[in-house]
């Protein structure tokens, strides 16, 4: 016998919430990109990390023009934030965490804030791409850098 009491498998949401809670993380305390190194296009939380250091320096304005969303982020790491807390304290005492939302509301939740920040990233690509920062174009980028070989091939 190992000694490990069996157990229930580790819940999806909690898994989720947990992916949320480190892609957040990782965009809120600077990150690179990934997707604008790679297509040379940003993705929808482009600027999240310049505008929390903004926030971080009282320029309220200048934050949410990096990323309108960012008290939004802010506010929903703090929340996965909590529940992860009060989940670890609710799995320390033995008893299970009672969440004051039906699956449902969560899901609807949770497609509500995909569908805001999808909308705010297509009106940010509409207005301010490839010009205004943080939504230019990379041409460093792994995809721009491509296009520019094939463009100096066709040249010669």
């Amino acid at each position: 016998m190992s000694g490990k009491k069996p157990g229930r498998p580790f819940p999806m949401a909690t898994i989720v919430l947990l992916g949320v809670f480190v892609f957040l993380l990782f965009e809120l305390l600077g990150s690179s990109c990934f997707f604008a190194r790679v297509f040379g296009i940003p993705c929808a939380g482009c600027g999240s990390s310049r505008a929390f250091s903004l926030l971080l320096r009282g320029q309220f304005r200048d934050a949410l023009r990096m990323h309108p969303l960012i008290l939004v982020s802010l506010t929903l790491l703090f929340v996965i934030f909590l529940f992860l807390v009060m989940k670890l304290l609710a799995i320390r005492r033995g008893k299970p965490l009672q969440v004051p939302l039906s699956s449902g509301t969560i899901r609807i939740i949770l497609f509500s804030l995909i569908t805001l920040y999808l909308l705010v990233y297509l009106i940010r690509m509409i207005l301010y791409f490839p010009h205004t920062e943080p939504m230019c174009y990379r041409q460093d980028s792994v995809w721009g850098r491509l296009i520019a070989l094939i463009g100096n091939l066709f040249r010669r």
